[in-house]
């Protein structure tokens, strides 16, 4: 069950590289109101799909989040909220609501994957605050972070 007061509304602020323990990485960084950011680390394919989606660009041919977004327009399905509700051993959790004939019902997904879809659908993304108040940082903290267009291009 989602309970609003537990969560913190963020904004998608972008792709980025950095360093993690097996070399370079792309990661989403995700920003509160309050200006706390939650880094994840995710997979170079979902990074392509978020930053396409930042930048409101169309590829030619469907990729599989845009695949996934027309499936669910056809089904009437409209993309309520995500929420990234559980951080386990370094692993974020996230969840997708989702409104079908005026149900509301959750799936379990990764967090780049929902990132990407509400992008594509413009929902709202929440993060639960007890989360961001424990990995959660500042823009001074940020460190050695590179641009995900940048780091493509080489």
């Amino acid at each position: 069950m989602f309970n609003e007061e537990e969560y913190s509304r963020v904004d998608v602020k972008g792709v980025y590289v950095t360093s993690s323990g097996v070399g370079m990485a792309p990661v989403v960084l995700l920003e509160d109101t309050g200006g706390r950011i939650l880094q994840i680390f995710i997979g170079v394919a979902e990074a392509l799909s978020i930053h396409s989606a930042l930048n409101n660009e169309i590829a030619p041919r469907p990729m599989t989040h845009d695949l996934f977004v027309s499936v669910l327009d056809r089904l009437k399905v409209d993309v309520e909220k995500i929420v990234v509700d559980d951080l386990n051993e370094g692993i974020f959790y996230a969840r997708m609501f989702l409104k079908i004939d005026g149900e509301e019902v959750e799936v379990d997904a990764r967090p780049s994957d929902s990132i990407a879809i509400a992008l594509r659908t413009r929902s709202d993304i929440f993060v639960r605050t007890d989360i961001l108040d424990t990995v959660g940082v500042t823009r001074d903290e940020l460190k050695n972070f590179f641009s995900f267009e940048d780091e493509m291009l080489e």
